[in-house]
């Protein structure tokens, strides 16, 4: 790839992300407003709601972990709290965490038409750590199947890395268009097993 088309997508990458931001923070500041729907009278009263995180297991599977989260009812803010579940890590020993240390979830989106924007921020805006072909795919598939098979109201998966749609984290995973969720990459194996 060229250096102007790298420069181009990651320009793009900045403008979608500046636009998403904006856009977050507005609705966030707005508030509930009258006959908003369902959730507006709810008082962001939380549910117990049993989900599953998927994490890379020992065999080169993801692995499904079981969990209780005390969420709003909002479907953005059930996606904030799995996707930073999943960035704690797992409780099964036998599992790995899905980000590499130092990373965090610096920001979750839902956009209107199901498209979950998830901006994972690394040390001093360090490039994703290289990886083999089967490390980036459960690191990328972690996430995505536990977003979208969690919550019905997200239908694809946009990752970004500082603020920016990568072509790819490590070189092996085509990241730029919105990706669906992978059931083959699960473990039949229960958490532990």
């Amino acid at each position: 790839m060229s250096r102007n088309r790298r420069l181009a997508l990651a320009a793009a990458g900045a403008v979608v992300v500046v636009a998403l931001l904006a856009l977050w923070w507005s609705q966030r500041s707005a508030g509930p407003q009258d006959g908003a729907g369902p959730e507006a009278g709810a008082g962001g009263e939380a549910l117990s709601l049993a989900v599953d995180l998927y994490f890379p297991g020992s065999a080169y599977s993801l692995v499904r972990e079981r969990r209780e989260l005390a969420v709003p009812q909002d479907p953005q803010a059930q996606l904030e709290a799995l996707a930073r579940a999943l960035a704690e890590g797992p409780t099964t020993p036998s599992l790995h965490a899905p980000l590499p240390a130092g990373v965090e979830v610096r920001l979750v989106y839902l956009a209107p038409d199901g498209t979950v924007y998830v901006d994972l921020a690394s040390p001093e805006g360090a490039a994703p750590p290289p990886s083999g072909t089967t490390e980036e795919r459960l690191r990328v598939y972690s996430l995505v199947n536990t977003l979208l098979l969690n919550v019905a109201e997200a239908r694809g998966a946009v990752l970004l890395w500082n603020g920016v749609q990568r072509p790819t984290f490590s070189g092996h995973l085509d990241l730029t268009h919105p990706l669906l969720p992978d059931p083959s990459l699960v473990s039949r194996e229960p958490a532990g097993g």
